[in-house]
């Protein structure tokens, strides 16, 4: 029982935050590109391959981070770090997260299986980005998107517009609600010369969180006007708005506490833009 909690403690799926912040999009694009109700089975790849690559990237993150974690007070404590999980143990983990999302992956069409390795590249690689890209929340934006262009090409077998603007604005997204996640590690990740983007915009980091968010739902707007939404949509949106932009009032002054706050509450800008989707069925 001991191994098993500390294997669920590797891949994060007691803390489900993760899943929900890669779900709502994925889950946005599903109901958007099937117009309606989406099929059942791709409703369950989708959600459970979600649940398998936040896990695999979880693991992958911290098997490439197993020499750093120990300098940072949030991480110290994972479970290759401490020696808990070795690296062995660890990476055959990975493995076996990334076949079964294989398994998956192979009930969708060629187009679909084709970005999934993409998408396997850039989770693979996101983790050691932070050594040398000075906004490593951009290349995790282009990341976490993966799971909107697959729902698309999985149900349409094509990337429409709609996708494309979709994709874009969750980059934004990614980028502002991992930012305020960051803030809560600039002073490790400046001891240890690792990049992030509150390290990199410092002081004006609130306001570039607060232009991201401004880009997202300008995004989300221009997908409402090509698919002419009722007004459900719009109030929705406005709702998240209202939300997100909380979050960079409570944040603006860079506490950490209060910037973490932020970034979990993002939980729920994600599930109101969902309902504004789901509002159109």
């Amino acid at each position: 029982m001991d191994k098993f909690n500390t294997l669920v403690n590797l891949t994060r799926i007691n803390k489900p935050i993760g899943i929900f912040l890669l779900l709502w999009p994925t889950l946005c694009a599903i109901f958007l590109a099937s117009e309606g109700i989406p099929n059942i089975k791709i409703l369950v790849i989708f959600i459970l391959g979600t649940i398998l690559m936040r896990s695999a990237g979880c693991v992958a993150n911290d098997l490439a981070d197993r020499n750093l974690d120990s300098f940072v007070e949030r991480t110290k404590d994972r479970p290759i770090t401490s020696g808990l999980v070795s690296t062995k143990d660890a990476a055959i983990l990975l493995l076996i997260l990334l076949l079964f999302s294989f398994v998956l992956v192979m009930q969708l069409n060629y187009l679909t299986i084709s970005i999934s390795f993409a998408a396997l590249l850039f989770l693979l690689t996101y983790p050691f980005t932070k050594r040398f890209f000075s906004i490593p929340q951009l290349y995790l934006g282009l990341t976490f998107g993966f799971g909107i262009l697959m729902a698309f090409s999985a149900i349409k077998n094509t990337i429409p517009l709609e996708a494309q603007i979709l994709f874009v604005s969750n980059i934004f997204w990614v980028f502002a609600y991992d930012s305020h996640y960051a803030i809560t590690d600039m002073k490790d990740d400046k001891k240890l010369n690792i990049h992030s983007a509150p390290l990199t915009f410092n002081n004006k980091i609130i306001l570039m969180v607060t232009l991201s968010y401004f880009l997202m739902f300008l995004g989300l707007s221009i997908i409402g006007i090509l698919k002419e939404f009722t007004i459900s949509f719009y109030i929705l949106l406005g709702l998240a708005i209202i939300v997100s932009m909380y979050g960079c009032f409570e944040g603006r002054h860079m506490e950490p506490k209060k910037n973490f706050k932020a970034f979990l509450r993002n939980h729920y800008v994600g599930f109101i833009i969902f309902a504004g989707f789901f509002s159109q069925i």
